[in-house]
């Protein structure tokens, strides 16, 4: 974060609530722009400097209509559209925080030629024409997925630009696509374009989230399929099977689970209780998508739902067990909100079981009602909260 810069403006507390974390400036195209940044998304600290040297190594020609594919809080798309007020500009992110900042910053920008939607990829863009489509390529993305970045851009008649991390430089280069050229070099990134021209992508090939596909894991006895770009963390699910441990003998009637990724405490919960019913609260489109692909590969029936807080307006006194994982990166005010939505879920004599880690703050915690550490094992600890009956 850059100092002396002033904090959200008012709107942007309102359009981000507690993930609203700071200001940034970005200078790019002959313009200055001041956006609000959320906590818990890619570069909330600075810009990226692969996004300021594709901004750099735009096409010369003036855009018509413009995907930005992986938005963000729009440091990539929104100077562009402030440059050229004429074109249009369809900003596309699969995590519903950055979307959700990405519209504040263009409505705050007075960019009326900007729309910012929730989308995974190009799915449900098969009848939409550009002249480019950008995209800051994700470093973990996997090579299948990039090749679809590029090719489905063309598909929709785009020139396709977009920046990788020198690492990725190779591979892209090594999938060989026809009209491929290698823009710029900076210290850390690459720029690459693929020419508009003859489509190699079927269309219909849009709306497959196949090309995500990493690996299988394995929790509880089941077996899952993870995307590329999920957590990493070799303790993540040790600590959910600290999780698992706390879970009651005696099946609930119906249960809430947030920040339920691609699905293994969600469909564990459901194996374990079969007459429960299970929904499961994601943020990430993709995370979603194989929950769903999860969910019907075992055969395990659950309502998935896309939101950005576990609670749903008229849900209080609802579940009988809500769990979930607190996010040290989001912040202790995202923190102190979610362990309020599942204190007022909880329906009498319910209780919620929370994963915490012990490096996050015990401050965190503290005004939570009925609030007790149940487990600490494995650097993770289970908070339950309980809601007593009458």
């Amino acid at each position: 974060m850059k100092p002396g810069l002033p904090p959200p403006s008012a709107a942007a507390w309102k359009a981000l609530g507690p993930y609203a974390r700071g200001r940034l400036q970005l200078r790019a195209l002959g313009q200055t722009l001041t956006l609000d940044v959320p906590h818990d998304v890619f570069s909330s600290q600075r810009i990226d400097d692969g996004t300021l040297l594709l901004l750099e190594h735009l096409p010369a020609a003036q855009p018509r209509r413009v995907l930005d594919l992986g938005c963000g809080y729009g440091a990539l798309g929104l100077p562009i559209a402030a440059r050229f007020p004429k074109a249009h500009f369809l900003l596309i992110d699969r995590d519903l925080l950055v979307v959700a900042a990405s519209a504040h910053n263009a409505s705050a920008l007075r960019l009326a030629n900007v729309e910012a939607h929730p989308g995974l990829g190009y799915r449900c863009l098969e009848g939409e024409r550009f002249d480019l489509v950008l995209c800051n390529v994700p470093a973990r993305i996997g090579p299948r997925a990039i090749r679809y970045l590029l090719e489905g851009g063309r598909a929709l008649g785009a020139e396709v630009r977009v920046v990788v991390i020198r690492d990725l430089a190779p591979v892209v280069e090594g999938l060989g696509l026809e009209g491929l050229t290698h823009v710029a070099r900076g210290p850390r990134h690459d720029i690459f374009a693929l020419a508009s021209g003859r489509a190699t992508l079927d269309l219909d090939a849009l709306d497959d989230d196949e090309v995500y596909a990493r690996d299988q894991t394995h929790f509880e006895g089941l077996t899952f399929t993870r995307p590329h770009d999920a957590s990493e963390d070799p303790k993540h699910l040790p600590f959910l099977s600290v999780l698992a441990q706390a879970l009651p003998r005696k099946a609930p009637k119906n249960a809430l689970v947030f920040r339920a990724s691609y699905g293994p405490l969600p469909l564990a919960l459901k194996a374990r209780y079969p007459s429960c019913e299970v929904t499961a609260q994601e943020r990430d489109l993709l995370d979603a998508a194989f929950l769903r692909r999860n969910s019907a590969a075992l055969g395990l029936a659950l309502q998935v739902r896309e939101t950005l807080f576990p609670a749903l307006p008229g849900e209080a006194g609802k579940y009988a067990l809500v769990c979930g994982e607190l996010s040290a990166p989001a912040g202790k005010g995202v923190a102190v909100r979610e362990l309020k939505e599942a204190h007022s879920l909880l329906a009498e004599g319910g209780e919620a079981l929370i994963l915490v880690t012990e490096k996050q703050e015990w401050e965190w915690l503290q005004g939570t009602p009925n609030a007790t550490i149940l487990l600490r094992r494995e650097g993770a600890c289970v908070l339950r909260i309980s809601r007593a009956r009458g």
